[in-house]
C-alpha cells in the first residue's frame, strides 16, 4: 500500500462521528498516522538518566506501510507483560506502530511504543488490554534459566489520555519492580514501560506517560 496524505482530524474521546465513519468505510486507513509519523512522537534519550543508552536492537517502526485489518487471536499469556510492549493481548491488528528502548549498564530498561488502529479498534484494544492485565495478577516467567513468580496490580490512572491505566509487577527474585502505563488518545494508545532496580518500582513510567500522550495529542488534535 502506498502511504496516504493523511490530516489531524479526529473524532471526540468517545465516539466517531458519523463523517469519519463513513471516510473510514470507504479508506480503512482514513485518519492513521503512519509509524513514521509515530516515531517523531517517541521520547529521546535525554529525557531520561543520563545512565541510559539507546537499544538499537528494539528501536523500530512500521515505516510508511499499513498492517493488514482484521482481528488475531487474543493472547491470554501473561508473560507478555515483562516484554516491551503486550499489545497482542488485545487481539486487534495495528495500523501502524513505533517502538524505542533504552537500557542501563545494570539492566535497567525504559521502553515505549504508540500504536495505531483503525476505526474503534483503539476503544475495543484498550477495553481488552485492561482486562487482560487485571486477570494477571499472578504468574511465572523465565529468564536467563531463573522462573519467578510475579504480583501483578492494575489500577486506573485518572487525567491522562482519553482513558489510561497502569500495571506495577514486583517479584521476590529481583530488586525493584516495572510499571506499565497504557493510555489511549484516539485512535493511538501509548505504552510507557519502566523496568527498575530501585523502590519506586518504575513509577516514573506514568510521568514519560504524560509526555507522550502530550506529544501525540499535540499531533492529532484529541
Amino acid at each position: 500500500m502506498l502511504p496516504l496524505v493523511l490530516c489531524s482530524c479526529s473524532p471526540s474521546p468517545n465516539r466517531i462521528s458519523p463523517s469519519e465513519a463513513k471516510a473510514q468505510s470507504e479508506d480503512p486507513d482514513h485518519n492513521v498516522w503512519t509509524g513514521e509519523d509515530l516515531k517523531a512522537l517517541l521520547l529521546p534519550v535525554n529525557v531520561l538518566p543520563k545512565k541510559y543508552k539507546p537499544n538499537k536492537d528494539l528501536t523500530a517502526d512500521s515505516g510508511t506501510h499499513f498492517g493488514p485489518t482484521g482481528q488475531k487471536p487474543i493472547s491470554t499469556d501473561c508473560t507478555l507483560l515483562q516484554r516491551t510492549s503486550w499489545v497482542d493481548a488485545a487481539g486487534t491488528g495495528l495500523a501502524s506502530w513505533a517502538q524505542a528502548d533504552f537500557r542501563s549498564s545494570s539492566q535497567e530498561e525504559y521502553s515505549e511504543e504508540i500504536d495505531s488502529f483503525r476505526g474503534t479498534d483503539a476503544w475495543t484494544a484498550m477495553t481488552r488490554l485492561k482486562k487482560y492485565a487485571e486477570s494477571c495478577t499472578a504468574f511465572k516467567d523465565s529468564y536467563d534459566g531463573t522462573t519467578a513468580t510475579y504480583k501483578a496490580i492494575t489500577k486506573t490512572v485518572p487525567g491522562l489520555g482519553d482513558e489510561s491505566f497502569e500495571t506495577v509487577m514486583t517479584t521476590a527474585v529481583y530488586d525493584g519492580g516495572m510499571t506499565t502505563v497504557v493510555s489511549r488518545v484516539g485512535h493511538d494508545i501509548v505504552f510507557s514501560s519502566y523496568d527498575v532496580r530501585s523502590s519506586d518500582l518504575g513509577a516514573p513510567a506514568v510521568g514519560f506517560a504524560r509526555k507522550l500522550v502530550a506529544n501525540v495529542k499535540a499531533k492529532t488534535g484529541n
